[in-house]
């Protein structure tokens, strides 16, 4: 799968990226942490997360587990959604449409999220998890609700 290039997307203004870069970092306990999310790259309507194996992520079978490559999709929508914005604002997932393409036992692992189009209430982002080997696990259409 060929995912955009970062530089097809413009910089973000220092203060915005600082910011970006920050998600799911400070004193508040989130479900990013719990999961061990780390920021990569943000750009307008552009993210990256990264994201290290740890065997308690595998499901019974000994995979990943698809619950957690949906959460790297739909998590790695929210900085490239919240990117567009100059100031604070309240949006959610309201549809997501996953397809899982393959699966890994022990590799780590990236999601790339970008927005394909914004109106005034809703964004469209698109999403893809790969292993660090390039082998591409799911990709994802998402919609926010704004």
């Amino acid at each position: 799968m060929v995912l955009p290039s970062p530089q097809l997307f413009d910089p973000l203004p220092p203060e915005r990226e600082k910011l970006w870069m920050r998600y799911g970092g400070g004193d508040k306990k989130l479900f990013v942490n719990l999961v061990g999310l780390t920021m990569s790259s943000v750009r307008l309507d552009y993210c990256k997360i990264d994201l290290e194996f740890r065997p308690d992520l595998l499901q019974a079978g000994g995979f990943i587990h698809g619950g957690l490559i949906a959460t790297l999709m739909d998590t790695a929508c929210v900085p490239a959604v919240g990117s567009g914005f100059t100031e604070r604002r309240a949006y959610s997932t309201i549809d997501a449409h996953i397809q899982y393409q393959s699966s890994t036992k022990d590799e780590d692992l990236e999601a790339v999220s970008w927005v394909t189009k914004r109106t005034k209430t809703i964004v469209f982002c698109e999403s893809i998890v790969a292993s660090t080997s390039g082998r591409t696990l799911a990709k994802g259409a998402f919609t926010f609700k704004i």
